[in-house]
């Protein structure tokens, strides 16, 4: 490995499995779940001996299970090169962790509950309590984004009877913290959506589209857009002049394509060449 200061270190096999393990340790306590599935998936991943897995793997997994949930909200497939007897230890090992994915997915916010009440003893002991607090405060958020995909907009009343909290396994106590809970997501940037008032209701709009731009982004694109145009049209222009009236570039093109006809010996080689084979070579190289 080598550091910005230009020194370089060599890692042992177990090392590297280490600095990965704690880099996701790192990026978890930072709520970065993206690098954080990252650097687990170099862990589970590591090559092992007859497809055995160490005791940093089977730990590294659970944790990837979880991350998993939190950055997509659903069980995840595990990575292709994992080998079939790791991924049958993994989940032999690993099946508290399995269970709390697949209902979060399918399940309910009480049945989610009970089974990280249940697994309070296994969370605690593999140091994982954090991130099933985790998993029980993003599950309500999840059933919102949900709704995305069958509702363009919905009141707020609505979204209060069709999701539960998996903190409490019950529903808000009404629709103002159920409003609240929506602001802070539609801020904190996971939610593109907009809430108006209808008739004195609020209603959620979800945006299929992102978020609304401000003029200022608008024209602030538009000009990088116009830029990106002026600057093909002049290549194509510059092009079309070089093809069509500089006589030099064309008789240099006329020169080129004459000494790719010639026959070998006329160029001095001593053997055969395939012009066919060696052209499909250099494309592969470029």
């Amino acid at each position: 490995m080598t550091f910005s200061s230009g020194f370089a270190v060599k890692m042992k096999p177990f090392d590297v499995l280490e600095y990965f393990y704690l880099s996701s340790v790192a990026f978890i306590g930072l709520r970065r779940w993206e690098e954080a599935l990252a650097a687990l998936e170099h862990v589970i991943t590591y090559p092992a001996r007859d497809g055995a897995v160490s005791k940093l793997m089977v730990e590294a997994y659970k944790k990837w299970v979880l991350v998993g949930v939190l950055l997509e909200g659903k069980a995840l497939p595990l990575p292709k090169t994992v080998t079939s007897k790791s991924a049958k230890d993994f989940h032999a090992i690993g099946k508290p962790y399995d269970a709390v994915a697949q209902i979060f997915e399918t399940g309910s916010a009480f049945r989610l509950k009970a089974e990280c009440d249940h697994g309070h003893g296994v969370w605690l002991q593999d140091h994982n309590t954090g991130l099933i607090l985790n998993i029980l405060n993003a599950y309500q958020r999840f059933q919102i984004l949900n709704l995305g995909a069958t509702y363009l907009t919905i009141s707020i009343v609505e979204i209060l009877t069709a999701t539960q909290s998996a903190e409490t396994g019950a529903r808000f106590s009404g629709p103002q913290e159920m409003e609240n809970l929506i602001q802070d997501m539609i801020q904190e940037g996971s939610l593109k959506a907009e809430i108006s008032i209808v008739q004195g209701q609020p209603y959620l709009t979800f945006n299929t589209f992102g978020l609304a731009l401000s003029e200022k982004e608008m024209r602030s694109q538009f000009a990088a857009a116009a830029e990106r145009v002026d600057f093909v049209t002049q290549t194509i222009r510059q092009t079309d002049r070089m093809l069509t009236h500089e006589k030099e570039y064309i008789a240099y093109v006329k020169k080129q394509k004459a000494s790719m006809t010639r026959s070998p010996q006329d160029q001095g080689l001593g053997g055969e060449v395939d012009w066919n084979e060696e052209e499909e070579l250099m494309t592969g190289v470029f």
